[in-house]
């Protein structure tokens, strides 16, 4: 799914309105039913609803919500803050059509809110280019301080949808935001999350051919588009065709990390796996994951000599970063030119001696934290600046590279950035980026491109870890227990 600008989501209700055709007074009525749909689903009890509307077309959006709840029942007041004779022709054509409604113009006219009133913003939309100013921000700042439930129609009131907020600017801060048609940049961001909440989207019916059209270097990654691409077995298929793998990982006091990489890449389907460890290392897999062949890698307590592979190749998990690991590393990087995995030190080795990044095989994955990150690509203004360092990265270094997080964006050679949508904080815990790398590794090994494996990897990590949650709740999750839920993450995926 596509993530389109402010501008592009205007210029898809202007070509929908000439081309459907249909009057931008009935598109509006049609998004503000959609929303009142959505909204009936997340409120069951009939609570006293608060609009608050600005002059503009949201604004006329929150009329007309106000009126289609009033019809089913519910108890609505209506606010307006501005000048109705200033507002757009929508507006005022659902002004008309509201029976009551009250003109706030100064701090006084504020109405009392108690914690079971529900709030709607309908102030302002996306095309809002300038910080609230004078009574608007006055309106927000008091409907910030009330502790009841609230909305925000499209997007909350200050938010911009492309660009930061500036410096001491402020923005309404909704628990949901029902937005329509197709998601703003904005809400994948931390820094824009305490004015987003939770958010939804509401199909209004916009022209599709429109939006195929429209470019962009951000998506939503879909099941969809997810489903087609795990790899399937032949009845004569053997295990050295399924998914040869080496991963390179572990130290002392880190073998953990070398295990759950381990077990998670089984679980994913290799059909082999190599693992390079130290000596102190090698009876702990042995014993931990007996499917598992274990390689010395020379060292008493880290990794001093890694052996050529053709197989598929991960390295990173626990893995520290002395001199003579570096060095390993190194050598490593000089000999292979197939893509390969790198997570966790190994990136950290990378951020040490940056000159190996260009030793990297072209099309190799990268699976950084933020931490990681910024010691490999350097530190960024906001998180809208973080999206360009991403994509300027991955571009110029021709690697696919997913920042971990909260909808983690992942993102290609050519700096296409898809955002995931699965996943939950339970996965905020020690060894889940392990798990993470050692699926990836495993969905490259078994033929998948470096960009596929990567997306399907991730969507299934995050998936896993919604699974988990349903059943034994956060925070008492382990990243070794997202490893026992990827059967059936995966068999959900493939029943698409």
């Amino acid at each position: 799914m596509k993530v389109l600008s402010s501008q592009q989501i205007r210029e898809a209700d202007q070509f929908t309105i000439k081309n459907e055709p249909i009057s931008s007074l009935d598109l509006m009525e049609r998004a503000s039913e959609s929303f009142v749909l959505k909204f009936l689903e997340t409120n069951r009890d009939k609570r006293p609803v608060k609009i608050f509307c600005g002059v503009g077309n949201n604004g006329g959006d929150g009329l007309a919500i106000g009126r289609l709840l009033k019809e089913k029942g519910w108890e609505v007041y209506l606010y307006v803050v501005g000048n109705p004779r200033k507002g757009s022709e929508d507006f005022k054509a659902n002004l008309e059509r509201s029976e009551l409604y009250a003109i706030l113009s100064e701090v006084k006219d504020l109405p009392g809110i108690s914690d079971d009133d529900i709030i709607i913003d309908g102030l302002f939309g996306s095309g809002l280019s300038r910080p609230l100013e004078g009574f608007y921000r006055e309106v927000v700042e008091y409907l910030n301080k009330q502790s009841c439930l609230k909305f925000a129609i499209d997007i909350a009131s200050g938010l911009y949808a492309n660009q930061p907020l500036p410096k001491d600017a402020i923005a309404f801060q909704p628990d949901y935001t029902f937005s329509f048609q197709v998601p703003k940049l904005a809400f994948f961001l931390p820094e824009c999350y305490p004015y987003v909440g939770e958010w939804q989207l509401i199909d209004i019916g916009l022209d599709q051919s429109f939006i195929a059209k429209q470019e962009t270097h951000f998506y939503q990654t879909e099941l969809e588009e997810i489903a087609p691409l795990f790899p399937s077995r032949l009845k004569f298929t053997h295990k050295n065709e399924v998914g040869r793998i080496m991963i390179v990982a572990g130290s002392k006091g880190k073998m953990g990390a070398a295990v759950l990489c381990t077990e998670a890449a089984f679980r994913m389907g290799a059909g082999l796996i190599n693992v390079c460890v130290p000596k102190c290392g090698i009876d702990i897999l042995q014993i931990s994951v007996p499917e598992a062949m274990v390689i010395d890698g020379k060292g008493t307590n880290e990794i001093h000599a890694i052996p050529t592979s053709d197989d598929s190749v991960l390295v990173g998990p626990g893995l520290g970063t002395s001199k003579k690991t570096q060095d390993a590393l190194e050598k490593l990087l000089k000999s292979t030119s197939q893509p390969m995995v790198i997570d966790a030190d190994g990136i950290n080795l990378l951020a040490k001696k940056k000159s190996l990044i260009k030793l990297l095989p072209k099309d190799s994955i990268l699976t950084p934290h933020p931490g990681e990150f910024k010691r490999l690509a350097g530190g960024w203004k906001d998180d809208f600046d973080k999206l360009e360092k991403l994509r300027t990265f991955s571009r110029k270094h021709k690697l696919n590279v997913v920042l971990k997080g909260a909808y983690s964006a992942v993102c290609n050679t050519e700096g296409e950035i898809h955002f995931n949508p699965t996943g939950n904080p339970a996965l905020a815990t020690a060894g889940s980026g392990d798990v993470l790398t050692g699926m990836v590794g495993a969905l490259l090994a078994q033929g998948l491109e470096p960009f596929h494996a990567l997306q399907l990897g991730v969507y299934l990590h995050g998936l896993a870890g919604d699974q988990a949650v349903r059943q034994l709740e956060m925070p008492w999750i382990q990243a070794s227990d997202v490893i026992g839920f990827l059967p059936n993450a995966v068999g959900s995926v493939m029943n698409q």
